[in-house]
């Protein structure tokens, strides 16, 4: 049976941790604002009133994340706006799990 030298199991370790860093670069991806022009609103009324069927979250536009509203950072990142969850993963947000 053949064994492995410890130089080839360092070398098969770092070729396995370059492929999956370089799988975690290709997934990651930054949600772009720009996208939600025309459906963000200043107060949760205008958001229920244009949203229709689709619920009002909260975005947070400096991060990736939306809050629904069950979540306690509702209405209340400093950087956010409502908009209607469709458009927010439309934007590339994605649902916070808080």
């Amino acid at each position: 049976m053949h064994r492995l030298r410890p130089v080839q199991v360092m070398l098969i370790f770092i070729v396995s941790l370059l492929a999956g860093s370089s799988a975690l670069a290709a997934t990651y991806h930054k949600a772009d604002p720009a996208k939600l022009r025309g459906k963000e609103f200043k107060t949760l009324a205008a958001a229920k009133a244009a949203c229709g069927t689709s619920p009002v979250v909260w975005v947070n536009i400096k991060g990736v994340v939306f809050h629904t509203q069950k979540s306690r950072w509702f209405g209340h990142s400093r950087s956010g706006i409502y908009s209607c969850r469709n458009a927010a993963k439309a934007a590339g947000f994605w649902q916070s799990k808080y």
